[in-house]
């Protein structure tokens, strides 16, 4: 009962912890947008609009180049079967001897074997939790930039007189130690956006690729929207992308992975996010990739922000301890 209880808890508040941590991020544009428009509602859903187009974008991009790409299957399978012979005649040049083309009756059949009532039911019901837990992330985001101040002013009265002395100052130091943390994730993610952009363009030109060269500025920008979620964010971009070159064109591919893997993902967090990050936040480095590594493994994909998270906790309170000394 007790491990029921903590998954529900776990489920329903991993949403709101990442809401509250994004709103944190989006703070400063926040005000930005409460400048310009004089009201707080319009400019936190200006704010929340900035989190959701890009993703409504790419999920659409996606969708469409899957579903044409089915259309082409279902139109030509012979086509489709050519381009992985070519592959696979392709990969021998390397020596390897990969024979797809002989899978394929295994692997639709295992498909269609999966394909039952049961399984769908189970989609059905994963795809509702990950709308409700969108749809919850979204409106918890806006309340949070809109009313975060408010519901600060609220903690602060509910804490007791006798803490209340070192409540503050541990808030005031995680607030430095969470800022600098962002710093480093947003600078980050903007040279990372910066890097992909450029590269993919210079690959586009090279490989006579249109969308990649047309696209490049919004796939820059994708991949500094994904970068601020590390080593899982980029991936969601030149992944698909490398996927969808993989028969037409695998030199391509294979270089979008390299580039993806090295420049896109490593490079980021486990040199650019600790170094920048030190700058401002005054944690070493190591600590700081430490909690990258160490929240994932405890908590799973929601450890990426719980690491980090936890991390500044102990670095706040550790720093409340020793002005005191």
């Amino acid at each position: 009962v007790l491990l029921l209880n903590l998954s529900i808890f776990y489920r329903i508040f991993t949403p709101l912890i990442y809401a509250l941590l994004v709103s944190y991020l989006l703070l400063p544009l926040n005000d930005y947008f409460e400048k310009i428009f004089k009201n707080r509602d319009v400019a936190s859903v200006i704010t929340v609009l900035i989190i959701i187009i890009p993703f409504v974008v790419l999920i659409w991009t996606t969708l469409d180049t899957l579903i044409n790409e089915i259309v082409k299957f279902l139109e030509n399978p012979d086509a489709f079967l050519n381009k992985i012979l070519d592959f696979e005649e392709y990969l021998k040049n390397f020596g390897v001897n990969i024979s797809f083309s002989s899978q394929i009756d295994t692997i639709i059949e295992k498909v269609e074997s999966y394909i039952n009532i049961e399984t769908a039911f189970d989609l059905l019901k994963n795809i509702s939790y990950a709308t409700l837990n969108i749809l919850l992330f979204i409106f918890s985001t806006f309340y949070f930039l809109r009313d975060g101040r408010k519901l600060k002013e609220v903690t602060d009265t509910l804490i007791p007189a006798e803490i209340k002395k070192e409540y503050l100052k541990f808030t005031k130091e995680l607030g430095k130690v969470l800022q600098g943390l962002f710093y480093g994730y947003v600078l980050t993610a903007g040279i990372t956006g910066v890097l992909a952009g450029t590269g993919f363009y210079i690959l586009g030109v090279y490989f006579n690729v249109s969308y990649l060269v047309n696209y490049s500025v919004l796939l820059g920008f994708l991949i500094f929207l994904f970068g601020l979620l590390p080593i899982l964010g980029s991936p969601m971009i030149y992944v698909p992308i490398a996927l969808v070159e993989i028969f037409s064109k695998p030199m391509l591919a294979l270089i979008i992975l390299i580039f993806g893997i090295i420049v896109l993902t490593y490079l980021p967090t486990f040199v650019l996010t600790p170094y920048i990050s030190e700058k401002k936040s005054e944690v070493h480095p190591l600590i700081i990739l430490f909690s990258f590594v160490a929240g994932p493994i405890a908590f799973g994909v929601p450890g990426f922000v719980l690491g980090p998270l936890f991390l500044c906790s102990l670095v706040a309170l550790y720093r409340v301890k020793k002005n005191e000394n």
